[in-house]
């Protein structure tokens, strides 16, 4: 089970938590508090339906995309080396050739995304540019990770890039791990830097009503462990079942108060206590304050996991859909995958006229061809703008 499904299960029954309608005894505080169990709820909806939405497309993208895009790879392939071979059987025209040396090496480029070259298809690709496939990929590999270098400087991270192989899931994922340590020891540092510097009387004042928040958030966490071991405690049930159940709820219990994690120990407690207006009404509005500030952090790495999800390595090769919804983002998946095939219908047919058409008509052809995979320099540049 993923971290995020752990979340939402822990959540979701949060719902019980504390849902208050009227109470005339109630606080500001604590109908903000009530308020906020409810958008953590929410939040803890939307971040596992975010998932499964990205799961789906993800699952519906490696078994459905990618065999096409190795399909429409291996026919680019085949129609390079058809027209390989037209060039070394027949003396072409220079205007001919020009447009092959177009043509041949974007066939091929296109190919290699997806499959990787063997030797044939790497000479056929030398042969047209003139250059070492090897030396170029090495080459765009290094410019990438300068880029990425250069970035991680900027953002103020520290980041060792010598093992990031931009080809290897496992290594992407350790990669995506490590930007996450960095920032956070980033950030650690930031407010240490912050710490050292000379506090104000204002901030002196604001760290001890932390230390005062902290002493009295310990001291609660103390208090609710205390009363939920005693009602949870499985020597005191004779029911077998229920012994059990009491087992395994106090040892998350357990797990709770030693990683301090008040809000899970909350969520226990209110599972088992049934007056939980009443609970409400009684608890000290300092108390309350606690838990509020709990609630807003917790809200806040909820947040900021669903903002995060999307970049995760594992989704990469479907964030262009992270913004649909279910059915539009599995039509436009459904599309992407009927495009691919009929392009490679379409190469096929082009295959055909390369090899069994008269010479005359296939140097027509050719230009035509090469219309369609010229690329204006100018392109990219439109394009680099389009995703600013």
């Amino acid at each position: 089970m993923s971290l995020y499904n752990i979340i939402y299960e822990r959540l979701l029954f949060m719902h019980s938590l504390i849902y208050i309608k009227t109470n005339p005894k109630l606080s500001p505080k604590h109908l903000e508090f009530n308020k906020l169990v409810q958008i953590i709820e929410k939040l803890g909806v939307e971040l596992n339906r975010e998932e499964q939405k990205l799961e789906m497309f993800s699952d519906y993208y490696i078994k459905n995309i990618i065999p096409v895009q190795e399909a429409h790879s291996k026919v680019k392939i085949e129609m390079a080396i058809a027209l390989d071979d037209m060039s070394e059987a027949d003396k072409l025209p220079k205007t001919t050739l020009n447009e092959l040396e177009v043509i041949i090496p974007e066939l091929l480029s296109d190919s290699f995304e997806y499959l990787q070259p063997d030797d044939i298809t790497k000479a056929i690709f030398e042969k047209w540019t003139d250059s070492n496939y090897d030396d170029i990929i090495n080459e765009v590999k290094e410019e990438q990770l300068d880029e990425m270098a250069e970035f991680m400087k900027s953002m103020g991270l520290d980041i060792d890039l010598s093992d990031l192989d931009m080809d290897d899931p496992a290594s992407a994922e350790k990669f995506y791990e490590k930007v996450h340590e960095a920032k956070q020891k980033y950030e650690s540092e930031n407010i240490e830097r912050k710490s050292a510097r000379k506090k104000t009387k204002k901030q002196l004042e604001a760290e001890e009503l932390e230390k005062m928040q902290d002493e009295l958030k310990n001291k609660n966490l103390r208090s609710v462990y205390l009363s939920l071991a005693k009602i949870l405690h499985p020597d005191s049930e004779t029911d077998p079942d229920l012994k059990l159940e009491k087992e395994e709820v106090m040892k998350q219990v357990t797990k709770a108060y030693e990683d301090k994690d008040i809000i899970t120990m909350l969520v226990i407690e209110t599972q088992w206590l049934k007056n939980t207006e009443e609970r409400l009404a009684n608890i000290k509005e300092d108390v309350a304050a606690i838990y509020i500030q709990l609630l807003k952090e917790q809200a806040k790495k909820l947040r900021q996991q669903k903002a995060a999800l999307r970049y995760h390595p594992r989704f990469q090769h479907v964030n262009t859909y992270v913004t649909d919804k279910v059915d539009r983002g599995m039509l436009r998946l459904s599309l992407q995958k009927e495009t691919i095939e009929r392009d490679i219908r379409n190469i096929q047919k082009e295959i055909g006229i390369i090899k069994s058409s008269p010479r005359n008509d296939v140097k027509k052809f050719i230009k035509t061809l090469a219309q369609k995979y010229y690329k204006d320099p100018m392109d990219d540049f439109i394009n680099f703008f389009k995703y600013l």
